[in-house]
């Protein structure tokens, strides 16, 4: 992940010398009482976009992030995928307001389980893990903690809004199982509020890619039909049919036969908008069913591309988006076809890239126009009661700043890729005005004002303005 920080050098020479808050600093100010701790979870697809916008109010020299030991958790596989924890002395002209000038915070954010992560446990005031940030179970050279501390989260961040997550499918299963909880409500939640719009896409093995483009007989981006991918993506589709369907000449198919889904775990956002965009799940009573693997969440261990003895559509769930991305990778590596879902904030590799969908390109110009409506509107919902009332009051500031145009114009280049603002956003004007990425006349506010809206995920998307 890279996070761009925002050159507050001139500023911090107002308020002296900066420095960054070891676990020690951290320690000492917790105890005297100048700490802010805030507790956040959900939403993996945005995890570098909401550290990105904490950082860049961060004074220059004052930041560190501290990453989980990768053995804290089941299926990480590289230290920091799970939970992270930003620390930093902020600006003295922060975007939260001036009752946080020049304060020490220690800002966390799990992306367990993802977005349904910040529904059901901020909903039911629930334990959920966070790092424990101190002298004596972090690191101070390698920023890696070693423990975990139980925490209310103050608040959560989700892909969609809190009721797209009461689908039996959709509901989150770890680290709490909420597969009998009660429905959640925005009225469960201090507040509920529309945050930005993310744009997802379909990510394939760069071994289905480029044997797409030799089907399609182009050097440009591959298409794939919506029809057939969500068939693909359903519990209903026939495991003899292979790839051909997405094939116009069998002989690019190249011999591979088995299907390989790298998907989200239930209550992952991720999951949740495929779900309602590929299926249809949750919006109507005779959607497709997402296909699983019986919620055996195991991160894969390999590949083959000889179809399985018992013709079974083989799932690999992952917890984090990085599983996902990891995934298609090993899938590619074993010289497999596999196809998957993330936002477009993460980038593509030599090993997957992102397909076009019945023939729209996957990007946020084409989105925030309508011509791409693999787009979903996320939310923050703060708790009712929590760990901490200061961490909730912070929220709610840090949700207005995350829905200008301008601070999201100061994320680093990955992290624009995969988000626009809301199409009401404070800073933007009440006509639409296109200019495209990159060319002459081009501002945060026609970069990333659009003009669609999907309120809940169960909306159909709409041209508002």
């Amino acid at each position: 992940m890279k996070l761009r920080l925002l050159s507050l050098a001139a500023m911090a020479a107002f308020v002296g010398q900066a420095h960054a808050l070891t676990p020690a600093q951290i320690d000492t100010a917790r105890a005297d009482g100048s700490l802010l701790e805030v507790t956040m979870s959900g939403a993996t697809a945005l995890s570098g976009t909401i550290g990105g916008l904490f950082t860049q109010n961060c004074k220059s020299g004052t930041q560190d992030i501290y990453l989980n030991d990768a053995a804290l958790f089941s299926g990480e596989t590289v230290n920091g995928n799970i939970v992270k924890a930003y620390s930093c002395e902020l600006n003295a002209t922060n975007d939260f307001g001036a009752a946080y000038a020049n304060k020490k915070v220690l800002f966390q954010k799990s992306d367990q389980g993802g977005s349904g992560n910040g529904v059901f446990p901020v909903a039911t005031n629930s334990l959920m893990p966070f790092l424990n940030v101190s002298a004596a179970t972090c690191n101070a050279t390698t920023k890696v903690c070693s423990t975990i501390a139980q925490k209310r989260p103050d608040g959560g961040v989700s892909d969609v809004a809190p009721t797209g997550f009461n689908p039996s499918a959709n509901r989150p299963l770890s680290p709490i199982d909420f597969s009998a909880n009660a429905e959640v409500a925005n009225s469960d939640f201090q507040q509920v509020q529309g945050v930005l719009q993310i744009i997802f896409g379909l990510a394939v093995s760069n071994e289905l890619y480029t044997a797409l483009q030799t089907d399609q007989v182009t050097t440009g981006r591959p298409v794939v039909s919506k029809a057939v991918i969500a068939s693909m993506l359903s519990n209903g589709y026939n495991p003899e049919l292979g790839w051909a369907p997405l094939f116009r000449n069998a002989a690019n198919i190249n011999g591979k036969t088995q299907i390989n889904i790298c998907r989200r775990v239930n209550g992952s956002g991720t999951q949740t908008s495929a779900n309602r965009f590929w299926l249809e799940y949750g919006a109507n009573g005779i959607a497709l069913t997402p296909a699983d693997n019986a919620n055996n969440s195991a991160f894969p261990n390999d590949f083959n591309n000889a179809k399985p003895a018992d013709d079974l559509i083989m799932v690999y769930e992952g917890s984090t988006t990085g599983n996902v991305r990891d995934c298609l990778a090993k899938a590619n590596d074993n010289g497999a076809f596999a196809i998957g879902h993330v936002s477009l904030e993460n980038a593509p590799t030599a090993k997957w890239k992102f397909a076009a969908i019945d023939g729209a390109e996957p990007s946020r110009d084409n989105a925030k126009r309508g011509f791409y409506d693999y787009v979903f509107e996320s939310t923050v919902q703060v708790a009712k009661t929590g760990n901490s009332a200061a961490g909730r009051a912070f929220l709610v500031e840090f949700t207005k700043a995350a829905q200008k145009s301008t601070n999201l114009n100061a994320l680093s280049v990955n992290n624009q890729a995969g988000v626009m603002t809301l199409p009401f956003a404070a800073d933007c004007p009440s006509t639409f005005s296109f200019v495209a990425a990159g060319t002459a006349g081009e501002t945060s506010v026609n970069k990333f004002c659009g003009r669609v809206s999907r309120p809940n995920a169960a909306d159909v998307l709409t041209i508002v303005k």
